[in-house]
């Protein structure tokens, strides 16, 4: 019935129709058998990140342990699944993987390529209306591989527009990276609302392109909190292509609309949802509901206690470590701990407050705690209103290049060096070097000594004999390397700002 549903889903006519094609061509020729196979290791991966009376007894007695979970799948293949040791062994020995072992990470692979099909931006069919709105996203990217890594940025969508649809969260979760507050308001499909989030829609189309299908309709708020969710998710899909990823802690708070939304979801299109997993309680109860085939295309987020899956030093999770490190007078920072789950390099909107802020992934700190910068922010009345706001927002902050005006420094937790050719800026993740240009050396100096304006800079250089064409061109090498402090001035409503 899975299988079916996602055929249906495949025939629709949508402007994404060939990546999705090409992502999952290879999963859609998979039998009854081999998809039933592939939802029970997928079950087995969760139940084991999840849960440590699992992994201790599968060690122990696993055919019994798979029995009394009711997993059916081969105890020889476990030792594929959890011992890296053996895989590596094999594979020198050029042992392949089991075949359902081998279906199961290609059907991984393809989830992960279809959840970053718009990461990587390409001018033609990702971003086909604002050029400035592409540019600034690269920057942020390329900003995040040194600040939080190239494998933890990799992770990050980068979305380039979210949307909450109510005030608040009525979870609550004491993790929570964003610090969502409690629940307070709701955007209900009224008429007036309606037309309003159908012309932000357009808007969106307008100004991202294709890419703003890869957006979605939650931050600090559960989607289900909303019960008109249905039918807002349902305009998205109509006028951006794509039905948007619903992650979601009530997954068991009402069955029935969950499962209700996978079938609109698998009518409309692939999708790939998750659910956040904050007991193991709730877990027991959602494999009671949901078969493995109805779970194959929903992720499971394992935020319980016990769980293996390390969360985010960021919002909330961050505050109760610092205090904890308070208290016992130790150290909080964690360099190996993920620094954000923020997952938006663009627009990030509040239809109760209808109020929209332009943000970015960022490692979290005192002045950024939820682990999202915010370069602008502002509330509209209507969509013309909206659009002047979102003018502005471009103009002030996605230049093309460097500005004659902009003051240039250095971003504060970068690392300078002199070459002998030139410089090199480092944090612990990654390292840029920028030499092979006219006193690309000297250049360096004075970005990491003053606090000059391009323009200057330009005058400066021109007088030690180098164009003021070549200076620009080296400070848009670094311009587009994201080395450069962007940082929004220090103003309280950005400095107090809440999800």
């Amino acid at each position: 019935m899975t299988k079916q549903i996602l055929e249906l889903a495949l025939k629709k006519t949508r402007p994404d129709k060939s990546l999705e094609q090409e992502i999952f061509s290879k999963w859609m020729v998979l039998s009854e058998e081999e998809l039933k196979s592939l939802s029970q290791i997928k079950r087995f991966k969760e139940r084991y990140e999840a849960d440590p009376d699992f992994r201790k007894n599968i060690t122990i007695e696993p055919e019994k342990t798979l029995a009394r979970y009711n997993l059916k799948i081969d105890p020889e293949a476990i030792r594929w699944l959890l011992d890296k040791e053996f895989v590596e062994s094999q594979q020198v020995e050029g042992k392949p993987f089991p075949l359902s072992i081998q279906h199961y990470l290609d059907y991984n692979n393809a989830v992960t390529k279809w959840m970053r099909r718009w990461r990587d931006t390409t001018p033609d069919i990702t971003f086909e209306s604002d050029p400035r709105f592409r540019v600034w996203r690269e920057r942020q990217m390329a900003r995040n591989d040194s600040e939080i890594s190239k494998s933890g940025n990799a992770k990050i969508v980068h979305a380039p527009v979210c949307f909450e649809l109510s005030k608040g969260c009525s979870v609550g979760c004491w993790f929570c990276g964003i610090s969502a507050p409690r629940l307070g308001d709701i955007f209900y499909y009224s008429a007036e609302n309606a037309k309003l989030w159908q012309e932000v829609l357009e808007l969106m189309k307008e100004i991202v392109g294709a890419a703003a299908g890869s957006g979605f309709c939650y931050w600090a708020t559960d989607p289900f909190d909303n019960p008109d969710y249905e039918k807002f998710v349902s305009d998205f899909h109509e006028i951006l292509g794509v039905f948007p990823q619903t992650t979601t802690a009530q997954s068991m708070k009402n069955p029935a609309r969950t499962r209700s939304l996978l079938k609109l979801s698998a009518t409309k299109g692939f999708t790939h949802h998750r659910f956040s997993i904050l007991s193991l309680k709730i877990l027991d109860s959602l494999y009671e509901e949901f078969t493995p085939e109805e779970l194959v295309h929903v992720g499971l987020v394992m935020q319980n206690k016990e769980s293996l899956m390390n969360k985010a030093l960021a919002g909330r999770a961050l505050e109760k470590k610092q205090r904890k490190a308070h208290e016992t007078n130790q150290e909080a920072d964690d360099e190996l701990a993920q620094p954000t789950i923020a997952c938006v390099t663009g627009f990030f909107f509040n239809m109760v407050e209808r109020s929209v802020k332009l943000i970015s992934p960022c490692k979290a700190s005192k002045r950024w705690p939820n682990g999202y910068k915010v370069y602008d922010e502002g509330t509209f009345a209507d969509i013309n209103d909206l659009k002047v706001l979102l003018e502005r927002m471009i103009t002030n902050h996605m230049p093309l290049s460097v500005r004659e005006s902009d003051r240039i420094r250095f971003r504060r937790d970068l690392i300078h060096e002199n070459l002998i050719d030139g410089f090199k800026l480092s944090t612990r993740f990654l390292t840029l070097k920028f030499r092979h240009r006219p006193l690309i050396k000297e250049l360096g100096e004075v970005i990491l000594k003053s606090n000059k304006t391009a323009q200057e800079i330009a005058i400066l250089f021109e007088s030690l004999g180098v164009s003021t064409a070549d200076t620009f061109y080296s400070l848009n090498l670094m311009f587009q390397r994201g080395v450069l402090d962007d940082d929004p001035p220090q103003l309280s409503q950005f400095q107090s700002e809440k999800p």
